[in-house]
């Protein structure tokens, strides 16, 4: 964005209403995002608590269990002596059914447990009973998993293990083993699911989901998520330095964790962040409609803002703008505000007392314009007439008769053209002709040492320009840039149209490679921004004068000097 589009009323008021609106939406982004912060943390904080009581219900009931089966292991008659019958004999069958009779009685009264088992590492046997509706099925395969169990792990778990998290037939369970004697052992397995079943508390967001995990972060209950999205919870589940957690799985969840204090589970509940902030959805809309509100108000406010304060003010500035280009009979049309109407009386009264002075001092100006552009012709022509007589001088001095013969006819041809040239505009093709006529007299006279090409676009050629505008500036080449060199003075002179896509005019360029102009000529040019009166400078001074006359400041004039070395001219004019 440029200056000019800054400095624009329309930018100004958009830029006013913007840093009033922003703050406003600011506000109100911020009180959003702190109300969505307070209302996460009093949610995640209610649900820690839940899950903390809930957790030492949990806990509560599996130590209530561990205390039986260390009654059971360490009190109970049949299980004492059980260690002590020899397999196979009738006092130890007898003591294995009252072990069992005796578990059978008594898992009923613990709703959690799902199966009650005493293992014997020395005789390798199994009393295991199942509570009625247990998910456990007691079957071969039960058994087998915990005599492999019991083998591998069973007998070397400490009392201050605690409950262990195992997959008894594919059902997530806990498993804890209270050894009893020197090889015997009470064990007790329960179902996850039971343990969750209870633990169902009245849901404080909708859809949220409470879920098991072990210590290696095994989601050990049924779940809706994917297994892929699961895995990123692993690293927040097994932080311990915070109660709960922001997860994207895909969506943004709240996770909120709490440990057993006698088990490896951890109970985690997963919140849709879309419902913990349900309760928050008029003010969030409110903040998504709030932009789109603010950009209606704006293109509302910069309709109007157009309508009644620029749209006059362009209208006068395209009044003022033809008057400028001289349409002085132009009137504004009234308008319906007080002050645009005065504004526009204003300007028809200013305008016809302008129309009616300039055409006084238009009339007065053209007079002296042609008075003037008279004189300067005048003054060029003794110019370039003094410099020919001075080189036909040279050549009879020389007695070179037939270059002399020759020179007087170019100079014949040439003074009849400066004849013909009291007319205002000549073709460039017959300017061409003139200045041709000119340096074949310098040709004639350095044959050697000069040489000169005229190029002419052939759409240009019939183009009018000022007699002799661009003449003085050719002498001045071989007045003051010939030198003696080994390559000889060569001077070029073209015409050609503005490269543009719709061109306003054409260029001619004189350049030669003499001396070129000194330091000192341009900086004088390039700071006055005209060449001085000075005899030296008289013609270059009157070419702009004319040109000024004829074109105003349409017309161009550059002057310098070439790459390598020489001067180079450039005069660009406009057409007519």
């Amino acid at each position: 964005m440029n200056d000019k589009s800054r400095k624009s009323l329309i930018f100004k008021f958009v830029s006013v209403f913007i840093l009033v609106s922003l703050p406003l939406f600011l506000l109100l982004f911020f009180s959003n995002s702190y109300a969505m912060n307070l209302v996460r943390d009093q949610v995640a904080q209610t649900n820690s608590s839940l899950l903390s009581g809930q957790m030492s219900h949990i806990d509560s009931k599996l130590s209530e269990i561990n205390t039986y089966m260390f009654r059971l292991a360490f009190q109970d008659p049949a299980v004492i002596s059980l260690e002590r019958q020899p397999r196979g004999s009738d006092e130890y069958l007898m003591t294995r059914i009252a072990a069992a009779n005796t578990m059978e009685k008594d898992i009923n009264y613990y709703s959690e447990l799902g199966a009650l088992f005493i293992y014997s590492a020395k005789t390798q046997d199994l009393v295991m009973t199942r509570a009625n509706g247990s998910q456990i099925p007691q079957n071969k395969s039960t058994e087998d998993f915990i005599y492999e169990w019991m083998r591998s792990e069973g007998q070397f778990v400490e009392h201050g293990d605690g409950w262990r998290t195992v997959k008894v037939a594919g059902i997530p369970c806990l498993i804890h083993v209270v050894k009893s004697g020197a090889s015997l052992y009470v064990g007790s397995i329960i179902p996850i699911q039971s343990l969750a079943a209870p633990s169902n508390k009245v849901p404080l967001v909708a859809d949220e989901q409470i879920i098991f995990f072990s210590d290696q972060a095994e989601p050990l209950t049924a779940t809706t998520i994917s297994p892929e999205f699961l895995r990123p919870l692993t690293g927040k589940i097994l932080q311990t330095d915070k109660s709960f957690h922001t997860v994207e799985i895909p969506d943004k969840y709240l996770l909120v964790t709490n440990r057993s204090q006698v088990s490896n589970l951890i109970m985690t509940v997963l919140l849709p962040e879309k419902n913990v902030y349900k309760q928050l959805s008029l003010l969030q809309k409110l903040i998504y409609f709030l932009p789109f509100v603010i950009g209606c108000l704006l293109i509302i406010n910069v309709v109007l803002l157009k309508k009644i304060v620029v749209n006059p003010i362009i209208r006068v500035i395209r009044a003022m703008r033809r008057m400028q280009d001289g349409d002085l009979q132009y009137r504004m049309p009234p308008s319906h505000s007080k002050e645009l109407a005065l504004l526009s009386e204003t300007f028809n009264t200013m305008s016809a007392e302008i129309s009616s002075l300039k055409i006084n001092v238009y009339e007065e100006h053209i007079k002296t314009q042609q008075a003037e552009i008279k004189h300067l012709q005048l003054q060029i022509n003794p110019h370039f007439l003094l410099n020919s007589l001075n080189i036909a001088y040279n050549l009879i001095a020389t007695k070179k008769s037939e270059l002399a013969q020759k020179m007087m006819v170019h100079l014949m041809h040439y003074f009849r053209s400066m004849i013909r040239s009291p007319q205002k505009m000549v073709t460039i093709r017959e300017e061409m002709k003139h200045i041709d006529h000119y340096l074949q007299i310098h040709k004639m006279r350095f044959p050697l040492h000069f040489d000169y090409a005229i190029e002419i676009d052939e759409h240009v050629g019939e183009w009018l320009i000022p007699s002799l505008i661009f003449q003085p500036f050719v002498e001045n080449a071989i007045i003051h840039g010939m030198v003696m060199q080994e390559e000889g003075f060569r001077l070029k002179i073209s015409c050609y149209e503005e490269q543009a896509d719709h061109s306003r005019g054409f260029w001619i360029q004189i350049a030669d490679n003499g001396n070129g102009f000194s330091e000192q000529a341009l900086r004088k040019f390039m700071t006055r921004g005209q060449a001085s009166e000075e005899a030296g400078n008289l013609g270059i001074h009157n070419v702009k004068q004319r040109l000024q006359a004829y074109y105003a400041n349409e017309a161009r004039l550059m002057i310098g000097n070439g790459l390598e070395k020489g001067a180079v001219v450039r005069l660009f004019i406009p057409k007519k």
